[in-house]
Parts: structure tokens; sequence; C-alpha cells
């Protein structure tokens, strides 16, 4: 392809701002208008013609199964995630199928620990806990960071008045 993804997406943005937007004159669709807007910057962030979105999610996900991985003997039964993030980036679905399966299996572990948690000593429990929770704390950090930012501004119309 000659032009990114995000490059695209800019144009499409800056058609609406300067060629839709200005001829909208209800409030409704002004609203609309910029929620596509909002969408597409939130698209700009997240898909490209790389796999960049589910590569970070998976090495997350790495970094929780190398905690889990020393603790095999004292939770025997608990289904850890064994996700590897893989050196060479294969296409978007099996990225996902791969992410998704390890957090498949982060749930499972969490409901795993709730069954089991007379079995396991606390120390080990709390260790999964602190692991888990800086995994979503991971997830949530990056989801924020590739989501586009609020633009009430815009919305509200202060923007067009004060030029």
């Amino acid at each position: 392809m000659n032009n990114s993804l995000p490059r695209l997406i800019d144009g499409m943005v800056a058609t609406l701002r300067k060629e839709v937007i200005p001829h909208i004159e209800g409030d409704f669709a002004r609203g609309q208008a910029f929620g596509v807007i909002y969408m597409l910057n939130s698209l700009k962030l997240r898909a490209s013609w790389s796999n960049e979105f589910l590569i970070e999610q998976l090495r997350a996900l790495e970094d929780a199964a190398r905690e889990f991985d020393g603790l095999g003997a004292e939770i025997p039964a608990a289904r850890v995630p064994g996700v590897r993030a893989p050196d060479q980036a294969p296409d978007s679905a099996e990225l996902e199928a791969m992410r998704n399966h390890g957090d498949e299996r982060i749930s499972a572990l969490i409901d795993w620990l709730a069954a089991h948690q007379d079995s396991v000593s606390a120390k080990v429990a709390a260790h999964i806990e602190a692991t888990i929770d800086r995994y979503l704390h991971r997830q949530l950090k990056w989801e924020l960071s590739t989501s586009a930012r609020p633009m009430f501004v815009e919305i509200s119309g202060v923007a067009d008045k004060s030029a």
C-alpha cells in the first residue's frame, strides 16, 4: 500500500472537519460527526498494517506467564497462561486468537484461585493476585494510550467561536 492507514484516516478526518462539519446546522448531527471523527482517530491509533497493538498485549501476557512459571509446584492444577510473544509477527487474526487464549487462561486462573484459596499459601495467592493486577494495569495503560483523546472543546463549538 502506498499510503499508511493513519494517513488515510487523517485525510478522512480533515475532510469531515473542513468540508462536512462547517455545513452542519443541528447540534445532534454535529455531535454525530464529531463521534465519527473520534472513532476514526481511535481506529488510527489501534489499527495499522502491522500487528503492534496485539504484539504488546502478548508481551504483557508473556511477562505475566513468566512470573507464574516459578509457582508451578505450588499451584499444580492452576491453568496459567503459557503465552510467548512471537519474534516474527503473524497475521492479526492469529495474534488476536493468541491474546484471547491468554486472556481466557488469566480468567481461568482467577476462578481457580477463588475456588482453591484455602489450598494455596497466602504468599503464593498474593503473588498470583499481584501478577494479575500488574497484567491488568499494563493492559489498561495500553488501551488508554491507544485511545483517541476526548474532543470536548470541538464538540461544544468553543473552538469555532474563538477562531
